[in-house]
């Protein structure tokens, strides 16, 4: 009764129409909310607490955590959002200088988890990979050229007939030399190159033998003096640019061995394995366009570039050409 009693007070206070009775002024009936309408904010402040949390962690994918998780988590060494989600699986897969330069972070993430070794032994490992890769690479290549291996001993150069030969001449110390050199006796052979020069310094052969004696020997250093030389003295002489620019890219002194590669195929542009092998050298140096340059001048002149190289250079560059 005191219910019906409220709602008739209620009734009575709302103005109505003396024509119609229809209410005046009625306020329309509110839509419920819906559920996304009403938990906006709490989604608004959870997304804004899990992009600055992404800040201050690497996600580690590819990885089973020691919590038995398939992912793994480590705190940056700085806030930011760069690498923040490390992929294991491929960093591990790249050789060690293209990982390095491409994930910095990323290597450093899982090297201080214990997915990667560390330091120098981890970088040493896979410096040694790539350069027994590319090795690898290079031969695969002058093979499917046809280019015959030959010994060092064969490349010796100058030798001449020795009937009516002043035995103080250049070419007459650089005979016994080349004699020398094809017997193993090195040092006797080193010391007739060097009476040669002595001779006639701009006997070239006497520089480019000895060079290929001290390369025989593991005198790096000399080898590249010597071929140096010969190159001053000829500046033709292609050969003399590639022996030492295989030495520079031996010793890690990649501008010097891309230097002379180039100056070698600019004297021969047919050297197509010169061409695979400056690409080589600008990749472990991480010009990965100028490598693909090269890629692109040796399939120009049709060989084949091997399948190994081809995945690698994708890989470390993220191109698919």
């Amino acid at each position: 009764m005191r219910r019906k009693k409220n709602k008739n007070q209620a009734e009575s206070r709302i103005q109505k129409c003396p024509h119609c009775g229809k209410p005046i002024g009625e306020v329309p009936a509110e839509k419920p909310k819906k559920w996304h309408e009403k938990t906006s904010v709490t989604l608004c402040i959870a997304a804004g607490l899990a992009v600055i949390g992404l800040g201050f962690i690497h996600i580690i994918t590819g990885v089973v955590s020691p919590f038995e998780l398939p992912f793994d988590v480590v705190l940056k060494e700085s806030f930011g959002y760069r690498e923040t989600f490390v992929n294991a699986e491929k960093i591990k897969a790249m050789p060690y200088q293209a990982a390095k330069i491409k994930y910095p972070r990323g290597c450093k993430a899982l090297q201080r988890k214990g997915y990667l070794q560390s330091g120098s032994v981890f970088e040493t490992r896979m410096t040694n990979s790539l350069k027994s890769d590319m090795k690898k690479w290079q031969e695969q290549f002058e093979s499917a050229l046809g280019r015959q291996k030959t010994r060092w001993q064969d490349r010796l150069e100058g030798y001449v007939d020795a009937a009516g030969l002043d035995t103080e001449d250049a070419a007459a110390y650089n005979n016994r030399g080349i004699t020398s050199a094809k017997a193993g006796q090195y040092e006797t052979a080193i010391s007739n190159f060097a009476r040669a020069m002595q001779r006639d310094p701009t006997f070239a052969p006497a520089y480019i033998n000895r060079g290929l004696v001290y390369l025989a020997i593991g005198q790096l250093g000399g080898a590249a003096s010597d071929f140096g030389n010969a190159v001053e003295i000829r500046p033709e002489f292609a050969q003399g640019y590639i022996e030492r620019g295989l030495i520079h890219a031996a010793m890690d002194l990649h501008d010097k061995a891309i230097s002379d590669f180039t100056k070698a195929v600019e004297i021969d542009p047919t050297l197509a394995e010169i061409y695979l092998r400056r690409s080589l050298v600008r990749c472990a140096k991480g010009q990965y366009d100028r490598a693909w340059e090269d890629v692109r001048e040796i399939r120009s002149r049709g060989p084949a570039v091997p399948a190994g190289y081809l995945a690698y250079l994708r890989a470390a560059s993220g191109k698919k050409e």
